[in-house]
């Protein structure tokens, strides 16, 4: 089963969302998470292997971990103990490759050279990587380079084993002989990725490589020279690392490597690089705010959208369709789509009683390896999350506060503010008539612990109207503009229930 949509096949622990996989792979093995006390994105990587091992080892030689991607150490959760790493948003270069053009050298110099001379500190320590290739060196937040997937086992391994990344191999690791000279592999594939970048293809075999003054013949000639010797059979006739990361350096001066528009549109928000066109706009917002400068604002209060600011206050006689006004911003503002920010509820008593019908009580997933029938796929989800904001709609309607318990995880804030509503209108005798919830574009973005799922979706009310007790027209309401809101649900013996509304935008 596709743990991309089983939800509860997803790791957890304590104080962790998970936001996503991050591998293709079944029963996948890295995921994206975020730590719930600061929001820091992280890595989680469930295979414990001697990867991990060298992956902490690293940190032991100062020379390279600038450019390594951190270690944080170990955490446990229900699908056993992972290492947590550091997460680089702008992804790997190789999949930055596949949707761009080939690198600039410029650009080469900024993702090679500091990889390069992270590796000579290794190779200095008596430590090698394995394993570089563009699949394995990721950007940082702030467009730098970082590498990845250290495969330092290979040295206990039995010698006819080979490591490494297809295209990226020194050709005398297939021999099964050992390494005469410490990092020469390592070497071969700085080599390799530098040519990769350059053509956007690794080098073929020896026998059918073209030269390199014939492959890359605008290329500075200091440069064409360290391709042919990093490449060269001969082990011995590579240059160092570190001369490697020098000939680099000394080429042409580095420039940025340019990602804007080629990476995942969830990771762009989490990059610190200034786009030109948004630092125009804000050169522009700039320029008109000295223009403005000494011209009063006016201030409208609640503007912020929040419920906070509007309180609900008896109204007598006519002034009912005053107050009904006042209700209707009460009753956005105030519903499971329309707050801004909640402070999460106390967590939901496990006796709760739900009205969506759920799949067998006690359904967990503790093991990735053995996924019980009862697991639930994220459309399972999804339409149950769809169902809950339809019977939250038919009791706003009715003003049945009671059917709200049927619907929010006990002792929810929001179950709290639209009982408020609810009992407000009751006091003025009026009633919410039409007034529907339309969701698009519902997606699971991450799973905490206590099965909880967070979805993102596109909510849009419709149009409405407040009747009094006769079913009379007191007031009607236009349709609201799109939000994309982030909601909680929980699952609770079985059944799914509305938790915490976390961010709401426009």
């Amino acid at each position: 089963m596709d743990e991309s949509t089983n939800v509860l096949a997803w790791p957890t622990c304590p104080g962790y969302m998970t936001v996503k996989p991050l591998s293709t792979k079944s029963p996948c093995k890295v995921w994206l998470i975020r730590r719930e006390s600061d929001q820091q994105y992280m890595v989680l990587k469930l295979s414990l292997t001697m990867e991990n091992v060298a992956s902490q080892r690293i940190h032991n030689v100062n020379a390279a971990r600038k450019y390594v991607v951190d270690s944080y150490g170990m955490l446990s959760t229900q699908l056993g103990d992972g290492l947590l790493m550091e997460y680089c948003p702008g992804g790997s270069l190789a999949a930055l490759m596949a949707r761009r053009s080939n690198f600039t050298l410029a650009e080469c110099v900024t993702a090679l050279a500091p990889i390069a001379q992270a590796i000579a500190g290794l190779h200095a320590a008596g430590m090698r990587h394995g394993d570089i290739s563009p699949s394995n060196i990721m950007l940082t937040a702030q467009g730098m380079p970082k590498i990845i997937d250290f495969q330092e086992a290979s040295l206990s391994q039995d010698a006819a084993e080979v490591a490494g990344t297809p295209g990226f191999i020194a050709p005398e690791t297939f021999t099964g002989a050992g390494e005469e000279e410490l990092g020469a592999r390592d070497v071969f594939a700085l080599g390799s990725c530098l040519w990769y970048l350059l053509d956007g293809e690794p080098p073929d075999e020896p026998h059918y490589r073209p030269p390199v003054r014939v492959q890359f013949p605008g290329v500075p000639e200091i440069i064409q020279e360290l391709l042919a010797d990093s490449l060269d059979e001969d082990p011995l006739q590579r240059p160092t690392a570190d001369q490697f990361a020098r000939t680099l350096f000394s080429s042409i001066p580095a420039a940025p490597i340019h990602w804007e528009g080629f990476i995942d549109t969830d990771s762009n928000q989490l990059m610190d690089t200034i786009h030109p066109d948004v630092a125009a706009r804000t050169k522009h917002r700039r320029a008109g705010s000295r223009r403005k400068a000494g011209k009063t604002s006016t201030v409208i209060p609640g503007d912020s959208g929040s419920w906070h600011g509007h309180r609900l206050r008896r109204t007598p006689g006519g002034a009912k369709v005053v107050a009904a006004l006042a209700i209707g911003g009460i009753a956005i503002a105030a519903s499971f789509l329309g707050v801004k920010y909640l402070l999460p509820g106390q967590p939901p008593d496990p006796a709760a009683q739900g009205a969506v019908p759920g799949e067998t009580p006690g359904c967990r997933i503790l093991d990735v390896g053995e996924v019980p029938a009862c697991s639930f796929e994220a459309d399972t989800v999804i339409a149950s999350f769809l169902a809950l904001s339809a019977a939250r709609d038919r009791a706003m309607n009715s003003g049945d506060s009671s059917a709200l318990r049927k619907i929010y995880v006990e002792d929810s804030e929001q179950l709290q503010r639209d009982r408020e509503t609810l009992d407000s209108m009751r006091k003025l005798k009026l009633r919410f008539n039409g007034l529907e919830t339309k969701l698009e574009d519902v997606s699971i973005q991450a799973r905490g612990s206590a099965d909880t799922v967070i979805l993102q979706a596109l909510s849009t009310h419709s149009s409405y109207t407040y009747v009094d007790a006769a079913g009379t027209l007191r007031h009607q309401v236009g349709a609201g503009d799109p939000e994309r809101i982030q909601v909680e649900v929980e699952l609770v013996d079985g059944q799914w229930f509305l938790g915490t509304v976390l961010s709401r935008s426009d």
